[in-house]
Formats: C-alpha cells, structure tokens, sequence
C-alpha cells in the first residue's frame, strides 16, 4: 500500500554537499556543450525544481530578463517527439475510457499498464481513436504543462551563475533538444564524475526532488512552496515543509520565548550554505563565468541588456524544437495516416494565424513580445517596463504625449499650450491657496475691514497667484 505520506523521489534528493559534488561531476565532461547541457539540466532541476519536460521545452522566449524571472506558460505549440507521445496517451486514455464506458474493457486497467500490443488493440477499437483526433489533441494541447497551476513564474535573478548560465545555453542553443534518455544519459555521467553520489539512484525525478527540498528549505509557507514547484495540492508543499522543520522549529522557539534564539528558517549565510547558487566564484572548467576575469557579474545590469536586446526582437509563435513523429511506437498511427504541418498549431495568445500581430521570418510565424506568458496575458506586462533603464516613467509619459502634438504649431504656441496645460494641472491648487488667502486676509476678524498690512499681504498674494500668471499665457498666446 502506497503511504499517503511519501513524497515521490524525495528519500533520493541530494543534500547539499551531494549536490555540490555532482555540480563538479558535470564540470568533468570532455564535450563542451555536453558540459554545458549538463550545468543546465543540473541547475534547472536541482535548484529551481523545474520539470524534464519544462526544461526540455524551456526557450529564451519564456524569459523575462529584466525580471529574473522563467515564464512558464500554460501553452506553446509544439510538435516535438516528446510532444506527440503525450498527445499518443492522451488519445489512447480517452480511447480506453470508451471502451471501458462500452463494457468492451475492464474498467480497473489504465492506459500506462497495457503492453503495445494492448494499446494497438485499444486504438483500432476505439471509434474516437482516429487520426484526426490525434491530430486535433497535438495542434491544440501541445506543449502544455503537467497541470494548470504549472504555468507559473519562476525566479532566478536571485543567482548569479543561473543567469550565467541561462545566457550562454541560448547564446548558443535554442532549446534543449535532447530526449528523455539523453537527459538521463548526461545526470549519469555527472554523478559517475561525482565521489560519493550513486548514478544508479539519479534520474530527472530525484534531481526535481533535489530542487524541491532546497525550495522547501528557503520558503517560509506551503503557498510559497506550492507555486514555485507548480503543484495541484498545496498539501504536496506542506510535506515537504515538514521534512525541512525549519519553519517548525522556528515556531517552537518563538512560543518558548526564545525567538531570538531560533536557527534561521532561511540560512543567514546562503553563499556557504549553497555554494554553487549562490556564490558566483567560477569553477574550474565551467562553460560560463558568473563573475568574468575582468570583473563583470551577471547580475541586475547583464539581465537589463540582455532584456533590452530580446524586447526589440520577435518572438517566434512555435516552438523550435525539432518535429519529429513516432511512427514506430505503439498505437500510433501508421505514416500513411498521419503528418505534421505547424500551420495547424492553435498559436499561443489566442492568435490567428491571419492576425495583423503575425508576421512571418523565413517562413515562421514571429510577433512582438517579451515572453510567451506577456502574450497570453498582456494586461500584466508593466508599460514602464518597456523604458530604458536610465529613464522615469514621467519622462517616457511626456515623449509618448509629444507625439500627438501637432507638428505645424510654432514653438512659442507650443510653449504656451505646455504652460497653459500646467497652470490648468495646478488650478486646484491654486484654488485651494486662494480659499486659503481669503480666509487668512480678508474674513479674519469677523469679516470686518482689514487692516493696511492684511491689505497688503492678500493683494501680493491675489497678483502673484491670479493676476501674474493669467497675464503670461494670454501673452504667449496672442503675440
């Protein structure tokens, strides 16, 4: 019986020192852009808890530099081989299900226990088991995360050699195209470069696991937890939680008396606590430099720049990962019957493919955006995110207002409608002075005749806000 209790691959998360060592394992690879696939898969999964999948499908387009933030978004279209296996289950569960609805199968067998030739004799029973609908599930469903709450942001600012190394994998690279096995094949060789990590017990799943426990360890609620790793049930973040007994700890002391006392629920020193996140010292041969010789750090300003270069380039609407179809899996299709044409994809954001938003380079569909996510849901993005770093937001606002000016007006009637629309901003405080002036010089005593330095001071006053300004735009208006 399963214990309700168990988190899955989370007895094989590695500690921090494990992990450390398997960092250095990766770093021992010969290839360099194995080397580098390797830093990345083991950074993405072992500290920001980031899926196979995710991390497969992860683009420079779901990045948001600026932010330091990964985008996961809740579609982008795809027709990877990974892809069109996930559509294959799908199509074959719901295959099943009519079978089993019919009486035509046991009701207790899932999709994932049949052996190939059961899912061949599954997808020939089914009427709903057609190419087509195979079709209509990948153009419209694929790439989508594992759940609903699994587009979600994730950030990572936070870590100078994350961001290194997320500019140097798209700096050369447009995705990770390496299959599940592949993958798989490159933890191994790090751990069997690793003294003391066991590459029989590492896989994708444990490395998440990983992830997730120094996720548990630096969150202080199961909320927190429970977005970052892009989880159905928050209860999934509570357990994990309580394997970590920080925040337990913490409470305890804190009841007794001893808050001050309490060991840190996130550790006060997180540079010698996590040494490969969050110091940026560069390791022995590692394919990036978060610090580089001449001293620059991929911090906020390296994530501006590179934020700057990708906003004034479009994004393109499929993903680029290579196409490929399973023709000899199990249950799909023959070739005869089935094909690929990216044209079919329900492109993200809700666009059509004739939309005035679309334009095509070299035959792909590219629009302008920031991240996929921004184009899901515009609304979120920040206007001010779009302004240089060493600009305002009121200096943008008033280069935005100029445009609409008309160009034929002179500059003196320029000057005076920029003036005038000043004076009209601040009529209300010019009112309220004045309410203010009336009663201070001219009710004081009861409203009886003030006297010569009252007189004074509340016609300085009347001149200086009324009469003065009044005169100057009618001057600059008229001339």
């Amino acid at each position: 019986m399963t214990n309700p209790n168990a988190l899955p691959s989370a007895d094989k998360a590695l500690n921090t020192d494990a992990y450390f060592r398997l960092y250095q394992g990766a770093l021992r690879i010969k290839d360099p852009s194995a080397r580098l696939a390797a830093c990345y898969i083991i950074l993405l999964a072992g500290r920001l808890g980031l899926r196979l999948q995710e991390i497969q499908h992860l683009r420079e387009e779901w990045i948001d530099w600026r932010r330091g933030e990964i985008k996961i978004p809740s579609y982008d279209p795809c027709g990877c081989k990974r892809c069109w296996l996930t559509a294959r289950d799908i199509w074959g569960r719901r295959g099943l299900s009519e079978l089993q609805d019919k009486g035509e199968w046991d009701g207790d067998i899932k999709w994932r226990d049949l052996n190939a030739d059961a899912r061949d004799t599954v997808v020939e029973k089914a009427s709903y088991c057609r190419p087509e609908s195979l079709e209509d599930i990948l153009y419209s469903e694929r790439w989508e995360p594992k759940y609903d709450r699994s587009a979600r942001t994730v950030p990572f600012g936070w870590s100078e050699r994350i961001t290194a190394c997320l500019i140097t994998f798209f700096d050369h690279n447009d995705c990770l195209q390496h299959q599940r096995y592949s993958v798989s094949r490159l933890i191994t060789k790090a751990a069997e470069n690793a003294n003391g990590v066991d590459p029989d017990e590492l896989s994708p799943h444990p490395l998440r696991a990983t992830g997730l426990t120094f996720l548990a360890d630096i969150s202080v609620d199961p909320k927190m937890l429970c977005d970052l790793a892009g989880w159905q049930d928050i209860q999934t973040a509570a357990r994990y939680l309580r394997e970590s007994g920080r925040i337990t700890s913490h409470k305890v002391y804190s009841l007794l008396g001893k808050e001050d006392e309490a060991p840190p629920v996130v550790p006060s020193e997180p540079e010698y606590q996590y040494p490969v996140v969050m110091n940026p010292v560069p390791f022995e041969g590692e394919p990036f430099a978060p610090i580089t010789p001449d001293g620059i750090r991929f911090d906020r300003d390296v994530r501006l720049a590179r934020h700057h270069e990708q906003r004034d380039t479009p994004i393109r609407l499929v993903h680029p990962r290579e196409a490929s179809l399973p023709y000899n899996y199990a249950g799909f299709p023959d070739v005869d019957d089935l094909s690929y044409d990216p044209r079919k994809h329900d492109l993200p954001g809700h666009l059509d493919w004739d939309s005035d938003r679309v334009q095509f380079d070299k035959g792909e569909p590219v629009t302008t955006a920031t991240t996929i996510a921004d184009l899901e849901d515009p609304h979120r993005v920040d206007p001010s995110e779009h302004a240089l770093p060493e600009e305002y937001r009121a200096e943008t606002v008033d280069t935005r207002l100029s445009d609409y000016l008309d160009e034929d007006h002179d500059s003196d009637r320029l000057a005076a409608t920029t003036f005038t629309g000043a004076a009209v901003f601040t009529a209300g405080t010019v009112w309220s002075r004045l309410g203010r002036e009336w009663d201070q010089y001219w009710m004081a005593g009861g409203g009886a005749v003030p006297d010569g330095k009252r007189l004074a001071k509340g016609t300085t006053a009347y001149i200086m806000l009324v009469v003065w300004p009044l005169a100057v735009n009618l001057a600059f208006l008229f001339q």
